[in-house]
Order: structure tokens, then C-alpha cells, then sequence
């Protein structure tokens, strides 16, 4: 009956219903795994990353299951290989995931991102740099100077490097000629890097 009522719902509905069961029973694995199979339904890795980090530390350590889950063939290629191996790390450390860590994203509902995260990584994710340097790429190959603006101001204040390197780079292989701004903004996020 409750996965015929969850036909209806979109895979973000799904999520954060999961989400909500997560936190009425942080230790149930079996909601934790549903809400994991939830978030195979959304795009990028950050809410997979964000559930797992949540079972890490809801769930009793159990090693082996975990690593069975990571094994999975709609798993592991979701996840960047640092974060594959840390959350191996952790799994097999027999410790549960501490409440602020580095493998908590704002997707998690147990767990919050630990001060060490880079700063740019909590103004702007893997996942929204990707999708803000599609949305803005069409806009500027038309010429759109104010999308032009929008965007390098958002990659300044961001520290969004990824987003930036991706415009950049279709741009040039499209042989557009890139304003004196663009090497100001990658001068202030080289800047930027190397002081975080």
C-alpha cells in the first residue's frame, strides 16, 4: 500500500519522505537503505553521499553490510573516488560517523558538514556547479553580456572554480575570444584556492 502512494510522487517527494523516516528512526537500516535507493532517483551525487553519510551515523557499525551496499553497480559509479574510499574508511572503522563531518552534504538529515569542508564546497556543490555551468553556457555562446556578468559574479563569490573552468573551456573550443574579466576571476579564485 505505501509503495503504491509513492508511485505518485516525484523522486525528490520520495527523498525527503525518506528523509523524514530517517529522523523519526535514525538507527533503522532498513529506512536508511530506502532512502539510499531514493536518492539513485535524483540527479548528481550529492544526496546518495548525503544518505550514506546519514546511515554512517545512525546505524549500529556494521562493516560488511555497507561495503556490500557500496558495491553496488548503481552505487559506486555515483561516487567520486575520494569519497567511495573515505566512506570504506569509515564503514570499516567500526565507529559510526561522528554528527559533523567532512562526508555530510546538505542533503543530510543526521549529520552536518564539519568545518574542514572547503569553504567553496558549502557555498556551491560538485552537483551546482555542473548544472549552473549548463544553464549559463547557452546564454553565453549567444553573447548575453549580462549572463556573462551573472555568471562571473557567481564564480567569484562562490569560489565556484568548477563552474568556471567548464565555461571557460566549452568557450575557447568554440573559439570565443573571453573578456580581460575572466582572467581577473581566475586569478581571484587561484587566490582563492590557495588561501583555503
Amino acid at each position: 500500500m505505501m509503495r503504491n502512494a509513492q508511485h505518485g510522487l516525484s523522486a525528490r517527494q520520495q527523498f525527503r519522505q525518506a528523509g523524514r523516516r530517517v529522523l523519526n528512526a535514525p538507527a533503522d537500516v532498513a529506512l536508511h537503505e530506502q532512502r539510499v535507493n531514493a536518492a539513485l532517483g535524483l540527479e548528481g551525487a550529492e544526496p546518495l553521499q548525503g544518505a550514506l553519510a546519514d546511515w554512517l551515523h545512525g546505524c549500529a557499525p556494521d562493516a560488511a553490510r555497507f561495503q556490500a551496499l557500496l558495491a553496488r553497480a548503481d552505487i559506486q559509479p555515483r561516487l567520486a573516488p575520494f569519497v567511495l574510499q573515505g566512506l570504506q574508511a569509515q564503514a570499516a572503522s567500526g565507529r559510526k560517523l561522528p554528527a559533523a563531518s567532512a562526508w555530510a552534504t546538505r542533503w543530510s538529515v543526521l549529520v552536518a558538514p564539519s568545518l574542514d569542508v572547503p569553504r567553496r564546497a558549502l557555498l556551491c556543490s560538485v552537483d551546482d556547479s555542473r548544472r549552473i555551468a549548463a544553464e549559463a553556457l547557452p546564454a553565453l555562446l549567444a553573447g548575453d553580456a549580462q549572463a556573462e556578468q551573472d555568471f562571473l559574479a557567481h564564480c567569484e563569490g562562490a569560489g565556484d572554480s568548477l563552474g568556471f573552468m567548464l565555461v571557460r573551456r566549452a568557450l575557447t573550443r568554440e573559439g570565443r575570444a573571453l573578456s580581460p574579466q575572466w582572467e581577473a576571476v581566475s586569478l581571484a579564485l587561484q587566490n582563492g584556492v590557495i588561501q583555503a
